[in-house]
This record gives C-alpha cells, sequence and structure tokens, in this order.
C-alpha cells in the first residue's frame, strides 16, 4: 500500500485496490480451503477492516451466508471492528457457552454459535483487516493446531502485501526517475527478495497444509498422469518413490464409489467442471478403513487450453466418526422417552429434546437460553447448586431423587443423572442431565407401602385380636384399627341386639369420637339405611350418603339429627360369625364426600372376618369360663359336703378299731380301711384348696421358723412311711430362717417327696437340697426314676394335667403340683422343674429369704 493510499484508505478506489491485492496472492484460495476443511467451519474470509467499513476482500461460503468478494457488512455489527480497536484476536468455541458474547449483538443477528477472527496487520505495524471464519454450529477453536494456523496465514497474507507493496512502489519509482540501470538493479534485488519472502510463504503453506491433515495432487489432462504428495500416497498405503496411476486410486476407493469418481474425473477433463466429493477409502497395507475429501480445480494455459486438473485430499476420518457419533447421539437423544438437557455451568440452558419438551411443557425454543430453574420449584433451588459444585469438581451425580414443575406448574418426581461436560482440553464446560420420569414409580411404592403398612395392622390386628379373649376389648381394638386403616374421621361397632321392639341395635364401640355424642340420640334403627348392615345383605359404601334416597326419610327425623356427628362419606360393613349370624356392624363415616373406596371396603371385610373369628372364640371361652366356675362350686360345695361324713366315717372306725382284741383277725381290714379313709380325706383336702384358690380364698398364716428343722421332720416321718427309698438332706450347718406359712410349705415339701418316691418305682435314693441363693431360699427334691419329656415340663403344673405316658398307671387327679405352685406363687416365689427321659426329676421351688 503506497503512503498516498494509506492518507484515504476509505476512499473506494482504495478499497478496491486492496481486494484485488488480497486476489493476487496465489495461495488466498487454498488458504480459505484450508481453514474451513481444518476447523470445519462453513464460511472464512479476507476482511479489509477500516474505522468506517468491513469489506470482504476473498470469501469461502459453504453454508450460504450470502457474502461475496467486494460485498460490506456495517461495521458496528461485526466483532472485527472491536478487534481493530483492540489488535486482540477473539476465538468463541460455542456462543451459549461463552460468557463475554452469549449475549453479544453480532451473533444473534448473523447466527453463529462459533467464531475465529486474528487480526492482519502490515510490516509497518498499521492495521489491515482479519482473517475470520463462523459458523452455526459449534466448533473445537481453542486448540493450538488451530491457532497456530490462524497466526501462520495471517503472516503469510500480511508479507505478501508488504511484498506487492515494495514492488509498487519499485515499479513507479523507475518510471519517475529514469535510473533504469540502477533501480532495474533495485527492482531485481527486490524481486528475489519477494520471490524468497514467497517461497518461505509457500513451505508455511505446505506446513499448514500438512498440519491440516491435507495433501496435494495433480493430474494431466493429455496424459492422465498422477502426482501426488507424500502424505496422500501414505493416506493410500502406496509405496513413496513410485508413480501411481488412476486406476491404482480406483482400486483403493470404496466399490461403491468408483463409478461416481470415475464420472467425476471424466467431467473434469471433458466437461471441465471442477469437483469436491467425500468418499472412503481403504489402506492397501493396513486394510483401515479412512474418509477423505477431495476438492479439485481446473487450470487454464495463455491460450485456454486445459493444462492441469489439481486439488487437495484432506483427511477427514475423524470429523467423519464425530459426525457419525453425533448423528447416533443425536438419534438417540431424539428417540429417547427420558428428557435430555444440556446447560452452561451458570445454568443457562443450550440444548432440549423432544421429551424436555413432553415432559416439562416448554419448547424447545422456549427453553434453551433460559437458565434451569425455569423447572425448579423454589424450595429446592439449593439443589442445583450443589449438583453444579459437584460436576464444576468433575462429579457424576447418579440417581437423584428429586422433584421438578412443569410449565403449567405441576410437580414431577424425577430421577436425575447429571454427568460433565468437557472440551478438548479435558476442562469441564457444562453439565448434561437426564431426567427420568419416575411419577408412576413413586405412585407405586406409595401404594406399596400403604399395603404395606395396611398388611401390618392387619397382622398386628389379627394376633392382637386373636390373643384376646374378652369381647370389649376386640370389638375396641378392631373399630380403632379398621378406623385408621379407612382414614375415617369417627367408626363404631353396633352390636346386632334387637329390642323388644324389633328394631334397635346397642352401640358398643367408638372410635374418633367421644361417647356422648352417640349417647344423646337414640340408637339406631332398622332403617333402609342400616337395614342391609344388620341383615348380613353386604358392604354399603356411599361417597355422600345426605344425598343417598335411603337416607332420612324415617320419623321423626328428616335429614341427619341437630348436633350429630358430620356424616358425608358413609362405610357399613356387617360382622358375620361362622354360623352365618350377623354379630353386628362396623361404621364409618367422615365429613368430607368421596373419602372411601373400594380398597376400604375389602381391608375392613379382610379384619371383619378376624373379628368375627376373635368374637366366636371369645363367646366359647366365656361359655368355658362359665362352666368352669360352675364345676368349681360345684367341687367346693361336693368337698365341703364328703369331708364331715368322711371324718364320720374316720372316727367310727377308729373307735372299732380300738374296741377290737389285738388277735381279732378284723383288726387288719378296720386298719386298711382307715387308710383309704386317710387317703380319700387327702384328697378332699386338695380339692377344697383347688377350689379356695380359685376362688381367691386360699388363706396362708406367716411366721418365723428354721426350714431345715421343717425339712429334717418331713423327712423323717416321710422315711418311717416309704422304707423303699433312702431320703438324703443337704444343707448347711447355719439355720434357713423363713418367714411364711409353716403348714402351706410343708404341704409342698410332702407333695414333691410323695411325687418323687412314686415316679421313681425301681430306684432308692432321694435327695433333697435347701440353701440360700441370691437372697432366696430354694430346695429342691431330686429322684432318678423315669423322668418328664420336655414339651410336657411346662403343662405339669396346670390343674387336672397329668403326664401321658403315666396316665394308666399311676394314680391322681393332677392337682397336686398345682396345688404346689399356687402355694409357691402366693409367697412371691417360682417352682420349676428339670428333666430327662430315664434319668430323673428334679423340682426347685423359690421363696424371697427373710
Amino acid at each position: 500500500m503506497t503512503q498516498k493510499e494509506k492518507l484515504n484508505i476509505n476512499a473506494p478506489d482504495a478499497i478496491k485496490a486492496d481486494i484485488d491485492a488480497i486476489n493476487q496472492i496465489p495461495m488466498v484460495a487454498t488458504l480459505l480451503e484450508v481453514v474451513c476443511r481444518t476447523t470445519g467451519m462453513g464460511f472464512a474470509a479476507i476482511a479489509r477492516v477500516t474505522e468506517d467499513k468491513w469489506v470482504a476482500c476473498s470469501v469461502r461460503d459453504e453454508i450460504n451466508f450470502g457474502l461475496k468478494p467486494g460485498g460490506e457488512l456495517q461495521l458496528e455489527t461485526t466483532i472485527c471492528n472491536e478487534i481493530r480497536q483492540s489488535g486482540v484476536e477473539v476465538i468463541i468455541d460455542h456462543v451459549a457457552e461463552d460468557k463475554a458474547f452469549c449475549h453479544h449483538h453480532t451473533p444473534a443477528m448473523y447466527g453463529f454459535q462459533s467464531y475465529i477472527s486474528v487480526p492482519i496487520f502490515l510490516k509497518d505495524g498499521s492495521f489491515f483487516g482479519t482473517l475470520c471464519a463462523i459458523d452455526p454450529k459449534p466448533a473445537m477453536l481453542h486448540t493450538p493446531q488451530v491457532t497456530g494456523m490462524f497466526r501462520l496465514f495471517t503472516e503469510l497474507i500480511s508479507m505478501h502485501l508488504n511484498t506487492f507493496d515494495q514492488l509498487k512502489t519499485s515499479q513507479s519509482d523507475l518510471k519517475s526517475e529514469q535510473q533504469t540501470s540502477q533501480l532495474q538493479e533495485y527492482y531485481n534485488k527486490e524481486l528475489t527478495i519477494a520471490n524468497q519472502k514467497l517461497s518461505s510463504a509457500n513451505d508455511k503453506l505446505q506446513q499448514a497444509i500438512e498440519t491440516g491433515n491435507m495433501g496435494t495432487w495433480s493430474i494431466n489432462p493429455a496424459t492422465y498422469e498422477v502426482t501426488m504428495s507424500d502424505f496422500i500416497k501414505e493416506l493410500f498405503g502406496f509405496p513413496l518413490n513410485e508413480d501411481i496411476s488412476v486406476e491404482r486410486i480406483v482400486e483403493a476407493i470404496d466399490p461403491d464409489y468408483r463409478q461416481t469418481l470415475t464420472d467425476i474425473l471424466k467431467n473434469a477433463i471433458e466437461n471441465h467442471q471442477s469437483s469436491d466429493i467425500e468418499y472412503p477409502i481403504t489402506n492397501i497395507i493396513t486394510k483401515e478403513r479412512k474418509w477423505v475429501r477431495a476438492t479439485g480445480k481446473l487450470f487454464y494455459d495463455q491460450d485456454g487450453q486445459l493444462n492441469e486438473y489439481s486439488g487437495m485430499v484432506m483427511d477427514i476420518t475423524r470429523r467423519k466418526a464425530d459426525e457419525d457419533r453425533q448423528a447416533m447421539l443425536a438419534a438417540i437423544i431424539e428417540s429417547s422417552e427420558d428428557a435430555i438437557i444440556s446447560k452452561t455451568l451458570d445454568g443457562n440452558i443450550t440444548s432440549w429434546n423432544e421429551s424436555a419438551e413432553k415432559l416439562f411443557e416448554h419448547t424447545q425454543s422456549e427453553a434453551v437460553g433460559k437458565h434451569i430453574s425455569i423447572i425448579i420449584p423454589d424450595d429446592r433451588l439449593q439443589e442445583e447448586t450443589l449438583i453444579i459444585e459437584k460436576v464444576r469438581n468433575n462429579e457424576r451425580v447418579d440417581h437423584f431423587e428429586t422433584i421438578r414443575k412443569t410449565k403449567s406448574g405441576k410437580e414431577l418426581h424425577l430421577s436425575l443423572t447429571v454427568s460433565p461436560i468437557k472440551n478438548e482440553q479435558g476442562k469441564v464446560i457444562g453439565a448434561s442431565k437426564i431426567a427420568r420420569d419416575i411419577s408412576k414409580q413413586k405412585q407405586f411404592e406409595d401404594r406399596l407401602q400403604n399395603y404395606a403398612e395396611r398388611l401390618e395392622i392387619l397382622n398386628t390386628v389379627g394376633q392382637t385380636i386373636s390373643a384376646d379373649l374378652d369381647m370389649q376389648n376386640i370389638l375396641q381394638k378392631v373399630t380403632d384399627a379398621t378406623t385408621q386403616l379407612t382414614g375415617a374421621a369417627f367408626g363404631a361397632f353396633f352390636h346386632n341386639k334387637v329390642n323388644e321392639l324389633g328394631e334397635s341395635y346397642m352401640l358398643y364401640t367408638l372410635s374418633g369420637a367421644p361417647r356422648e355424642a352417640f349417647e344423646k340420640f337414640g340408637m339406631p334403627r332398622n332403617t333402609a339405611v342400616f337395614a342391609p348392615t344388620f341383615n348380613g345383605d353386604g358392604i354399603v359404601r356411599v361417597d355422600d350418603i345426605t344425598k343417598d334416597e335411603r337416607y332420612g326419610k324415617n320419623s321423626p327425623h328428616s335429614g341427619m339429627p341437630k348436633g350429630h356427628l358430620p356424616v358425608v362419606s358413609y362405610l357399613a360393613v356387617p360382622v358375620t360369625s361362622k354360623t352365618g349370624d350377623v354379630i353386628g356392624g362396623l361404621f364409618f363415616g367422615h365429613s368430607e364426600p368421596g373419602r372411601f373406596v373400594k380398597d376400604h371396603e375389602q381391608l375392613v371385610a379382610g379384619v371383619a372376618a378376624q373379628a368375627a373369628v376373635a368374637l366366636d372364640n371369645a363367646k366359647l371361652y366365656g361359655e368355658i369360663k362359665a362352666l368352669n366356675a360352675k364345676k368349681d362350686e360345684f367341687i367346693g360345695l361336693a368337698s365341703h359336703e364328703l369331708k364331715t361324713p368322711v371324718t364320720s366315717i374316720s372316727g367310727y372306725l377308729q373307735i372299732i378299731e380300738r374296741g377290737l382284741p389285738a388277735d381279732d383277725r378284723n383288726k387288719a381290714f378296720i386298719n386298711k380301711a382307715l387308710q383309704q379313709v386317710n387317703k380319700l380325706t387327702t384328697l378332699i383336702s386338695d380339692l377344697l384348696d383347688v377350689s379356695k384358690i380359685q376362688t381367691g380364698k386360699l388363706p396362708l398364716l406367716y411366721s418365723s421358723f428354721d426350714l431345715s428343722e421343717l425339712l429334717t421332720d418331713v423327712s423323717e416321718m416321710m422315711q418311717q412311711s416309704h422304707i423303699t427309698h433312702r431320703i438324703e438332706l443337704h444343707y448347711g450347718n447355719e439355720p434357713i430362717n423363713l418367714n411364711a406359712d409353716h403348714q402351706r410349705i410343708e404341704q409342698v415339701i410332702i407333695n414333691l417327696i410323695t411325687n418323687a418316691i412314686k415316679y421313681a418305682p425301681g430306684t432308692d435314693r432321694i435327695i433333697i437340697t435347701a440353701g440360700v441363693v441370691n437372697k432366696k431360699i430354694r430346695v429342691s427334691v431330686q429322684d432318678f426314676g423315669i423322668g418328664i419329656d420336655k414339651d410336657q415340663q411346662q403343662r405339669i403344673f396346670s390343674r387336672f394335667y397329668r403326664v401321658e405316658n403315666l396316665a394308666a398307671h399311676m394314680s391322681g387327679l393332677g392337682i397336686g403340683l398345682y396345688i404346689c405352685h399356687e402355694i409357691v406363687s402366693r409367697h412371691k416365689g417360682k417352682m420349676w422343674v428339670e428333666s430327662e427321659i430315664g434319668k430323673g426329676s428334679t423340682f426347685f421351688f423359690e421363696v424371697p429369704a427373710n
């Protein structure tokens, strides 16, 4: 550029001269092609930028941006104006994620997402313009290869412009000064320097071409002789030192593309058509499949004859793989039933698939560019901060269950998986979120939870009422449980007891309301509403009983009585016994309509069935209890009535026995009769004790005595009457002081010794041990007899229970141990047995020490 032009750089002629200068650079078209191929961007240009103009000098447009050489943009709408002012290059990988330019007017106006512009400075340091490229899609531009290539290209452009300027100045000087020889020498020198610079520039261009995975080729139209760079030969697997024919090249190309390439070559040479095609090849040595892009241009001699068809081949395997991956990923994303969203680390949405539109009700255009908080409830905004913090730290968030909201405000249960998005340098630049709607799953889980809770209540109720034999307790537990299960405001059980008029029912239990709420009203009557329940016709469930045709039409009431509990939702379930008789009905109410559903019917029906069984058992238990009471009353009365005549018989026999001579043969019979009467007296006494125990009238007369003396006296007495067994006593020398009923404790010891002798036939030893253990007095009686089976050891202390394998040949009523156990229990002690079949038994009892 001449000094004159510099003084008027905005003049139309000056701008045109700049455009011509750029287009005189032989490598400009190749340079712009390299830019597009290397970056994958669709538009590249060399722009002349002045104080008030932006003019395209040379353009490569693959995206129909619409700008041609000489075309202008309004300077204020470009980023190049800012570069002219700052002198600093601008590189944007993704506008939406770039803090500095995401809201800039230029990307929004021209619709691009990736951008790179590097300033071109002339040799004297003045600003010429920019080498720039744009594309509507994001691109990886922040790499040493891309930035280095752009800087190299701007240096080459600057070098060529300076060379042309110098040549132009030299030619002008030669004309004006008429110093032909001297200036010719100067011109030749400058031309030599320019050629050297051009050579250097071409070397740098070749370096850039190789850096961009490119190679050059050329075909002679007349001979079809092929010339290609080493890069292309290595790409195809051809030897570097051999000439390669067109046929060999075609053989390495994918069969599906061979005819296309043959047609392109024919059209180029015969019809003079340039070419640009992408196709796959197979390296003939490694058999590796690669994708290439081949561009071809036609060149003519001075006579207009075609003399060269040449161009470039670029290895686009990686780009193709990326495109395939992106296409597959895009297909997966769009076909996914899950919402897939990407966002910046600031939370701005950058992508939004079709499922996200359906799930959150925001269209893609409504969501992209907005903050992710548009779908987050206010009370969960803190979650986003925590998630982004994890993503910044390169952590993945898996299956995070939360709640999000739709455009209409509906809340959704979601499972989120959030992964970091990284750039080529591995830096986290955003987050990808997969949101799965688990609302139905949560509903199912809630239903399962409800079922589990209800089942637990049912099991608890079943166990509780089956273990209870009191009718009032059973019905109260059933009423409370079913009121809770149904969510009723109140529930009640009415017993099906008919009055003399045949129409009243008795309130038995109530839950959720005070009893006074019912007691001031008359009992329910045999009306159309209640009749199906008390007749056992089935379950009655009404969403609003006040609107039911059967309700409120019975005198003296019309509708709901004043002060009555507010019943709108109504549920009634009959409770029927095994015999088919209706025991009563469970009734439930709520002040809101439609509170009871089919599930509630089934739940209450299940509990009612369990309750019916428990009530039948309670009824049977009550009947057995009444029979036992009558039996105990009979035993007590009979024992008392038998005692007087038996005592009289014993007295008469004693008188007769004393009146008989010593040698009277009847005396032996009298003695045997007295022994049987004594047994009968003992039996009657035991029966009287049982009667006293059952009525709670067994008296205990406490006194202090030495247990060791009692044991000695009893063992000596028992030893005289039972000579078949040796009774051994084991206790210390110190007295064993005890405050208890002396007679009853003696009764226990005698009973245990008697049983030990009775159930140990064929043995000759009984061991009695006494002492103080843990501040309690313990006595044990051990025999070496037949023993007791484990499953009967707890039952032998029950009233009238006898060990099964002994009942046939051992006499007794099974009340001795029962009496002993009750005596010890009433002394606040305990009694137990340890036994093994065939090895004997040891009976223990403990009572508190003084």
